[in-house]
């Protein structure tokens, strides 16, 4: 089976229509997912990691962050929202975003912390998408090790997720 590359999408703001849309496009779906990164100049880029790389702490100077719709299950009921982070920013980052002013949302919770395997929170289905995305997008760039543009890149993978 070959695998369909993912959309590419460059946006601003978090409640950029077109990013929106897809993310509502994924939910109906009940597939799919969204990474997003901030772009990053390249005289900033950090340098590639080192064959040894895996015996350190993580690699994502430049954050990651996924954004994974809630699933419809069976009995009707949906599985939460899930949002990821991958970041080089050291251990308990949830603890270190709230003491930046980016505390966990109320309603939200953290499943995993941990430094090399990245942040995890699961949010209410329901949740309004451009504010789920604007905390994402402030805890990505809190966590940026590396000047960025401002501008961020998604990669909409509308398949089955």
């Amino acid at each position: 089976m070959t695998r369909r590359r993912p959309d590419e999408l460059e946006f601003t703001e978090p409640d950029d229509p077109e990013l929106l849309e897809r993310m509502l496009g994924c939910q109906t779906a009940g597939a799919g997912w969204v990474n997003v990164e901030p772009i990053v100049e390249e005289e900033h880029q950090p340098p590639e990691p080192g064959p040894f790389a895996f015996l350190g702490g993580s690699i994502h100077r430049v954050p990651v962050a996924t954004w994974m719709p809630g699933r419809r299950l069976v009995d009707g009921s949906v599985k939460p929202t899930t949002l990821g982070l991958q970041h080089a920013a050291g251990p308990r980052i949830a603890w270190k975003l709230r003491d930046l002013g980016l505390p966990v949302p109320s309603g939200w919770r953290v499943t995993q912390d941990h430094p090399k395997r990245g942040l995890v929170v699961t949010v209410p289905a329901d949740a309004d998408n451009a504010e789920v995305m604007r905390w994402l997008l402030a805890a990505a760039s809190a966590t940026c090790a590396v000047p960025s543009t401002g501008t961020w890149r998604a990669a909409i993978h509308a398949g089955a997720g």
